[in-house]
C-alpha cells in the first residue's frame, strides 16, 4: 500500500520545516512547495521539492495532484515590492494556491494565520491575513485554520533571536510603554504536532496556538535577559521613541528591526489568546537551557529571503 501523500509550502523554512519532519517521522510522503533561493535541505533528499510558481496554475495543480493534505505557511512578513513580496500579493497568490487545490483534489488544507487578526491595528500584514482567512471558509474546502502566538524554539527563531542579540549588545533595554501587555510563546514543533493532528479532522476549524505560559512584556525580556546570563536595565519608553531607535538601528542594520503597526499590536496583547493553550514546551525551560548560546549573530531576516521571480 502506498504511503499517503501530504504537502507542505516552506519545508525549508520556519514552521514547515518541522511540519515536515513530523510528518516524516509519521512514515508520511512529504512534497513541498518552495520558491526560496539558497536554503539548505535539512531532510536529506527524503522531501521531495516542488517549485512553487503562482503564474502557472498547471504546474500547481500537477504539484498538488494525490495529496491528502495541503499546510500551507506560505506569507510574507514585509510589504516591500521592489523585493519581490508584498501582502496584497500574497493574498492573490494564495487564492491561486487554493484554487490549484481544488482542482488537484486536495481533501484538506491546514492554513498558517496569525493571533487575533482581527483585531489588529490597521496593518496590511493583518488585513490580508484577515482576507485568506475569509477566502478559505468560503471557499467550499475542508479546512483547519491555525492561528499561532509567537514562535520559539526548532532553530531559526527571528524575532526572539535578535531580542537577544540586541541584549547582548546594549547595557538596557526598551520596552515599550510599561510593557505590562501579555505574550504567550508557542514552541514551534507544538505547532506542527496540532496542524498535523488538524490535518487527520473532517471538520472545519478554527484554532489558536499558543503555550502554557503567559507573561508580561516585561518580565518576557527580563527572563531572557537572566537566562542568557546577563544583568540589564528593562526601561519603559515611549512607544514613538522605541520605533525612532528601532528605524536608526535598521539603517545600520539593513532591515526592518520593527514596525508601528508591530508595536501597536504588541501592547494591544494580541500576542496571547484567551483560548486553552495546546502547546506544551514552556518557554521558560527552553531559554533556561539554550540562552547561553542564543542570540550570537544578528539574523536579518530581509537580507536573507530571496525569491525566484516568475
Amino acid at each position: 500500500m502506498s504511503k499517503p501523500l501530504h504537502v507542505v509550502t516552506g519545508a525549508f523554512g520556519y514552521s514547515g520545516r518541522w511540519i515536515a519532519h513530523h510528518l516524516l517521522e509519521q512514515d508520511v510522503r512529504v512534497r513541498t512547495l518552495t520558491n526560496a533561493v539558497g536554503r539548505d535541505d535539512p531532510f536529506g533528499g527524503r522531501v521531495e521539492v516542488h517549485g512553487l510558481d503562482f503564474t502557472d496554475m498547471d504546474r500547481l495543480i500537477a504539484s498538488l495532484q494525490g495529496a491528502e493534505v495541503l499546510y500551507n505557511t506560505y506569507w510574507v512578513r514585509y510589504n516591500k515590492r521592489q523585493k519581490n513580496f508584498a501582502h496584497d500579493s500574497a493574498v492573490e497568490n494564495t487564492r491561486v494556491l487554493f484554487e490549484a487545490a481544488r482542482r488537484a483534489g486536495v481533501k484538506r488544507i491546514v492554513h498558517f494565520s496569525v493571533a487575533n487578526p482581527t483585531k489588529a491595528p490597521n496593518w496590511t500584514y493583518f488585513e490580508g491575513k484577515v482576507q485568506v482567512e475569509k477566502m478559505l471558509e468560503t471557499s467550499g474546502h475542508s479546512y483547519s485554520i491555525l492561528r499561532p502566538t509567537v514562535l520559539f524554539g526548532g532553530g531559526r527563531n527571528v524575532l526572539i533571536n535578535n531580542i537577544a542579540w540586541m541584549l547582548r549588545r546594549f547595557p538596557a533595554f526598551g520596552v515599550f510603554g510599561f510593557g505590562n501587555y501579555p505574550i504567550q510563546p508557542v514552541h514551534v514543533e507544538d505547532v506542527a504536532e496540532v496542524a498535523i493532528a488538524q490535518g487527520k479532522l473532517t471538520e472545519n476549524t478554527v484554532v489558536d496556538v499558543t503555550g502554557p505560559e503567559t507573561f508580561r512584556y516585561k518580565d518576557y525580556i527580563g527572563l531572557m535577559a537572566k537566562s542568557m546570563g546577563l544583568r540589564r536595565l528593562i526601561l519603559p519608553i515611549p512607544p514613538m521613541m522605541g520605533w525612532m531607535v528601532g528605524r536608526m538601528l535598521g539603517v545600520i542594520l539593513q532591515d526592518d528591526v520593527i514596525t508601528r503597526a508591530e508595536i501597536k499590536g504588541l501592547r494591544q496583547g494580541l500576542m496571547a489568546s484567551d483560548s486553552p493553550p495546546l502547546g506544551e514546551r514552556r518557554f521558560s525551560e527552553w531559554i533556561a537551557e539554550h540562552g547561553a548560546s542564543f542570540g550570537k549573530r544578528y539574523q536579518n531576516d530581509l537580507k536573507e529571503r530571496k525569491y525566484r521571480k516568475p
